[in-house]
């Protein structure tokens, strides 16, 4: 019997910290089922690894003879997974090279490749391979069948893509470079595993379980999130997303296979101390069926067995929402209840192919959510089709009216996605720029391997200028919404000054200079690098972060970070001056409109929140005042807790004790260095965006009153 040695690899940049701390179930489920459809096969045996390192992967390649290396193609590692095929082709030349994913012209579920009048998309395809000679086939339909094709193929062809190149072999699902390199050969479409019948037939089961037959039992280490694709495929057609060309039909898994993946990795994680609490659904819109309803019920009694998982990911559905809601009631309001609304400009949404919830839908779901206790989160995109500066505006006051914190992000000119392709780029004059991916980056046999996004900066209806403005406030927006200054919107509304009347007053302060200060030099600084972060192209982006003394700036963390997350975490370590900044800006506010401005309750409650929190003593290693005493004319704490209340009534002298124990600050220090690198910055900015799951409570010191003495 001979044994096909294959590798699939998710390759993750680690230079500066893992991108990624999923477990890859997209290269697991291939793998099972290329195992399973040999498990009968007399004459062949399939043996397979699976790798996220890159390190590790070079290392296997070196050391082991492979005949196939498949690699997932995403577009924060399309770069990193050619040079791998490189590399695989100066060891052995027929070893079948094979990349597969999103970050590919095609678009994910696409029919066919082919040139139009308006997306000259075969060319595009054309042009993307001549630049990756060492990939011998793209997998542009769905992975599991045309991986076994592929196999099949290689076999037939005496394991020698050499041959396969010659004879110019097509395979279903894929395309590759003609032997002469004049065309693109394109096999045929291939339906997805479970496309007969409907979204409950459960189709998806003929892939065994990659948790269950222990395939990626290596990534059940407690550090990697687990990670479930309950159903594959969307109903939608958004045009800023790559699976925005899906057409095709969702297909699921069935509840009873899913629920066996949850208790087995239940029953591992559950005995590794300080292992992960979280899972992610990777669907495109979890709850959108009964089905996931059904699974909920399943879950609870794993969370009931092992009090895991503590926190569920997810993109919440875009229709069905009542579904999301009942399924968090089921278990225990331990999940993410976020909304992706990306614009709520009519215009907009009808250019983007989105149909959000009506307003009346929206606003009900918000109320529900808040029921909860769940803090409203949204997503928007700049700059979008139709959507201008004010508009882009009002609908954050909309939001913010509505107690929902806006998060905006850039519109990404993915080529799988409609929005990146020539007829959308043309109809709404989208200009781009090349910037790189944050922390996308390594070195790898003396080579320099850099990952680029393609971004869009203006459009017919926004300029360069315009969505410089959106961006600058998002970021002011984004600390601001951060969890650890809540409370300061509680005040502002006792104090009847609305929180987006507050932001655009702050914002309009940073830019105008009319206070001096720490959040000002941070805000000068966010727009300094947002300029030097654009390049004009992908090669002039590539070759500035190449050189030495750029990539040293990379690798040290002082260069090439996402800014907005970056700065909102430097805005977190400067906790207390950015506070003071903000008292001044509310002292301003409430002057400026005569209202009264009580010296007392604004200090004290200043005074609180810069001894509440444990974050110089996490992020300075050096010894602090602790067990002490602060003295405050106004009870701020008490009254956080009746926020309800009058504010006078809170007013009067009051002692407390704050302390904190030493082992509590070495365990959080252990947590965020040992799991995201030894860079200050950018390892708390990877802590803080994985623990605003489960709160922020412990990050508060101990605090106990000790007396109450009247003030006449």
């Amino acid at each position: 019997m001979k044994k096909i040695n294959v590798l699939f690899g998710d390759p993750r940049h680690k230079t500066v910290g893992f991108h990624s701390h999923f477990v890859p179930i997209n290269i697991g489920y291939i793998a099972s089922h290329i195992i399973n459809q040999f498990k009968n096969n007399k004459n062949y045996q399939i043996e397979v690894k699976l790798s996220t390192d890159p390190d590790e992967i070079f290392n296997l390649i070196e050391s082991e003879n492979f005949n196939i290396i498949a690699l997932s193609n995403y577009i924060w590692n399309a770069q990193l997974s050619n040079f791998i095929c490189e590399k695989t082709k100066k060891k052995n030349t027929d070893t079948l090279c094979i990349l597969g994913g999103p970050e590919f012209p095609a678009g994910t579920g696409a029919r066919f490749i082919e040139n139009t009048s308006e997306n000259q998309t075969y060319d595009k395809c054309f042009n993307y391979l001549i630049e990756r000679l060492c990939v011998d086939y793209f997998v542009w339909s769905d992975g599991e069948v045309a991986m076994l094709d592929l196999v099949n193929s290689y076999i037939e062809n005496d394991f020698s893509s050499n041959r396969m190149r010659k004879n110019n072999i097509i395979v279903r699902g894929c395309a590759n470079i003609s032997n002469d390199k004049k065309k693109l050969l394109v096999g045929d479409y291939i339906s997805r595993i479970g496309m007969e019948g409907s979204v409950k037939s459960e189709g998806r089961d003929l892939i065994p379980s990659p948790y269950t037959t222990g395939l990626l039992d290596k990534f059940l280490n407690g550090k990697y999130t687990p990670a479930f694709e309950t159903a594959r495929g969307c109903p939608f057609n958004c045009t800023f997303c790559d699976q925005g060309m899906d057409k095709s039909k969702i297909t699921a898994f069935s509840v009873k296979r899913l629920v066996e993946e949850i208790e087995y990795i239940g029953e591992k994680i559950y005995k590794i101390p300080d292992g992960t609490k979280s899972i992610s659904m990777f669907d495109s819109n979890w709850g959108i069926f009964q089905k996931d309803v059904d699974l909920a019920h399943q879950i609870l009694k794993v969370m009931n067995k092992y009090d895991w998982p503590q926190y569920i990911e997810c993109l919440t559905p875009k229709s069905n929402w009542e579904n999301i809601l009942k399924i968090n009631d089921i278990l225990k309001n331990r999940v993410e209840l976020t909304l992706s609304m990306q614009s709520t400009n009519d215009k907009t949404l009808s250019y983007i192919k989105r149909t959000n919830w009506t307003t009346n839908q929206y606003l009900e779901f918000i109320k529900q959510a808040q029921k909860r206790g769940k803090p409203q989160l949204t997503e928007m995109i700049i700059p979008l089709p139709g959507e201008t500066e004010e508009t882009y505006f009002e609908g954050v006051q909309f939001m913010m009216e509505n107690h929902v914190q806006t998060r905006t992000f850039g519109l990404m000119m993915l080529c799988g996605a409609e929005l990146g392709r020539d007829g959308a780029i043309k109809r709404y004059e989208l200009v781009g720029k090349h910037r790189i991916l944050p922390k996308q980056f390594g070195t790898y046999f003396g080579k320099k391997i850099i990952e680029t996004e393609k971004i869009c900066v203006s459009t017919s209806t926004m300029n360069f200028q315009g969505y410089l403005n959106c961006r600058n406030y998002s970021f002011v927006l984004k600390l601001l919404g951060h969890p650890l200054f809540y409370p300061i919107n509680k005040l502002l509304k006792k104090l009847n000054i609305e929180w987006y009347d507050f932001s655009r007053t702050l914002f309009d302060t940073l830019k105008t200079n009319k206070i001096d200060g720490k959040f000002r030099e941070l805000y000068l600084e966010f727009l300094k690098k947002s300029h030097e972060e654009l390049f004009d192209t992908k090669e002039e982006c590539a070759k500035f972060y190449s050189e030495d003394e750029n990539y040293k700036k990379m690798v040290e963390g002082s260069l090439a970070e996402n800014l907005a997350a970056k700065y909102v975490v430097i805005g977190i370590i400067n906790y207390n001056e950015i506070l003071d900044y903000i008292f001044k800006v509310i002292k301003t506010m409430l002057i400026d409109s005569s209202k009264e401005v009580n010296k007392e309750i604004l200090e004290s409650s200043k005074k609180w929140l810069q001894n509440l929190y444990l974050i110089n003593e996490i992020v300075e290693d050096k010894a602090y005042q602790n067990n002490y005493i602060i003295d405050l004319d106004f009870d701020f704490p008490n009254w956080l807790e009746d926020s309800n209340s009058s504010l006078d009534k809170y007013k009067y002298n009051i002692l407390y004790n704050i302390s904190f124990e030493d082992q509590k600050i070495k365990k959080i220090r252990n947590e965020i260095y040992a799991i995201f690198g030894v860079d200050q910055i950018s390892a708390f900015e990877r802590f803080l965006e994985r623990r605003h799951m489960i709160g922020f409570d412990f990050l508060e010191k101990k605090y106990q009153k000790i007396n109450l003495r009247a003030v006449n």
